[in-house]
C-alpha cells in the first residue's frame, strides 16, 4: 500500500521533500526505517568476505554480525566494524560508495564528541589485484566501515535494568555525560528550525497519520482520539513556549536516540553510542525531548524512581525551569515513536511468531505508556 505524505512548502525547504513510502515498513533501534529494494555490492559479497577471520589486521577467535535495517557491525573480541548498508530509503541515501564513506565519517565525527574513547576512526576495506579482502590492507578501496572499541554486550544499560543493575548513582553520572554533551552540541539557524512550532506539529501529524491504521489492532481506537485530541491541545495551549525554546537556543543536535540500548555502563565509564547523524530532522530537537527518551525509556523497565533522579539531576545541572512543563509532552512523543516503530517492525516476515508476538506486546505496552503521559497534559 502507497502512502503519500504531503509536506508543505516552508517544510520541503527544510529538507523535508515530498516523496512516496511502502507501507508496511521495516525499523531498527535508529528510527523509522521503510521497506524498499536494497542494490547489489559487487560480484562478490562482501558482507560474507568479512566473516572470514583471515580478512582482519589483528588476531580473533570468531565473528559475530549483528543486522539492522541500515547496517551491518562485526564484532571481532577487540573491536567492532560497523559498514552502512547501500540503501536509499528517501530520508537517507547509503547508496554509494562516497555516500557510505560521508556517512561513515560523520557517525565517526559526531560520537567522538560525546564518546571519543569508543570512536577510533575509518578503516577501509580493500580488495588486491588478486581478489584477496583486507580491512586497512592494500589494494583497491571498495567499502568503508566505522571502526569502535568493542565491549561487552552484557553492559549494555537496557540489560542491566533487567538484572536490576542501574543504581542511582549511575543515572546520575549518565544525566551528567548527556548535560556535557548538550552543552557542547551544535545550534544554529537551521537546527533550531526542526523545533518551531510548525515542525513540531507536523511530527505528530506524521504519527498519528501513520498509525491510523493500528487502530483497534494495536492502539485503542479511544486511546487514539484520546492522544490526538490532548496532543493538539497542548500544542494549541504552548506555542508561545516552544517559540520561546527556539529563541533561546534550546533546540540543538541532539543524540537523537537516547535510550538505554544506546548505552555501556562499565565499571570505570558511561558510554553514550550511535548518535543520529543521517537526518538531522531526527536527533535535531529541544534538549528536553532528548532527556525525556530516557526517562521514558526508564519508565518502560519499570523503574520510574530511576528516571526521577535521571531528571533531578539534569535539572539541577542546566537550571532549565521549562523542564517539568514539556517533560509529560515529550515522553508521550517518545513512547508513541517506539510503538509506532514496533508496529512498523512487527510486519517483517523474516520474524519468528515469538518475536512477533513480543515486538507487538511491547508496541502496546509503548502506546498505553504514551496514553498515560497524554492524560498528564
Amino acid at each position: 500500500m502507497k502512502v503519500r505524505e504531503s509536506v508543505s512548502p516552508r517544510l520541503k525547504r527544510r529538507g523535508l521533500k515530498k516523496r512516496r513510502f511502502l507501507i508496511p515498513a521495516l525499523c531498527d533501534i535508529k528510527g523509522l526505517i521503510l521497506r524498499t529494494l536494497v542494490r547489489s555490492y559487487r560480484p562478490f559479497n562482501v558482507f560474507h568476505e568479512l566473516q572470514k577471520k583471515e580478512v582482519y589486521p589483528h588476531e580473533i577467535e570468531k565473528v559475530k554480525v549483528i543486522t539492522t535495517a541500515i547496517s551491518k557491525v562485526f564484532l571481532t573480541g577487540k573491536y567492532a566494524y560497523k559498514l552502512c548498508k547501500p540503501v536509499d530509503f528517501g530520508f537517507l541515501d547509503f547508496s554509494t560508495l562516497e555516500q557510505r564513506k560521508k556517512a561513515c565519517e560523520d557517525e565517526v565525527s559526531f560520537n567522538r564528541i560525546i564518546s571519543p574513547d569508543l570512536y577510533l576512526g575509518v578503516s577501509t576495506i580493500n580488495k588486491d589485484g588478486e581478489g584477496n579482502i583486507s580491512i586497512d590492507g592494500p589494494g583497491e578501496i571498495i567499502e568503508y566501515a566505522v571502526k569502535m572499541k568493542q565491549l561487552d554486550p552484557a553492559l549494555i544499560m537496557s540489560e542491566l535494568l533487567k538484572e536490576n543493575k542501574i543504581t542511582p548513582e549511575h543515572t546520575k553520572e549518565l544525566a551528567v555525560k548527556i548535560y556535557q554533551f548538550h552543552q557542547r552540541a551544535l545550534t544554529d539557524e537551521e537546527t533550531s528550525s526542526f523545533g518551531s512550532v510548525e515542525m513540531v506539529q507536523f511530527n505528530w501529524d506524521e504519527n498519528f497519520k501513520q498509525t491510523e491504521r493500528y487502530k483497534n489492532i494495536v492502539i485503542p481506537e479511544n486511546n487514539f482520539s484520546f492522544m490526538q485530541q490532548k496532543i493538539n491541545s497542548f500544542i494549541a495551549k504552548n506555542k508561545e513556549l516552544l517559540a520561546k525554546r527556539v529563541v533561546e537556543g534550546k533546540v540543538k543536535h541532539c543524540h537523537g536516540d537516547f535510550h538505554s540500548g544506546n548505552v555501556f555502563i562499565t565499571p570505570t565509564e558511561i558510554y553514550i553510542f550511535d548518535g543520529i547523524v543521517f537526518n538531522k530532522r531526527f536527533p535535531c530537537s529541544d534538549v528536553i525531548a532528548e532527556i525525556a527518551f530516557m526517562a521514558m525509556d526508564l519508565d518502560f523497565h519499570g523503574k520510574k524512581e530511576l528516571a526521577e533522579v535521571f531528571v533531578k539531576e539534569y535539572q539541577r545541572l542546566s537550571r532549565d525551569e521549562d523542564i517539568l512543563k514539556l517533560l509529560d509532552f515529550y515522553k508521550c512523543y517518545r513512547a508513541y515513536i517506539r510503538g509506532k516503530i514496533n508496529c512498523f517492525t512487527s510486519e517483517d516476515l523474516n520474524l519468528t511468531a515469538a518475536e512477533k508476538e513480543k515486538t507487538i506486546n511491547d508496541a502496546k505496552k509503548y502506546f498505553e505508556l504514551a496514553n498515560n503521559y497524554a492524560g498528564l497534559l
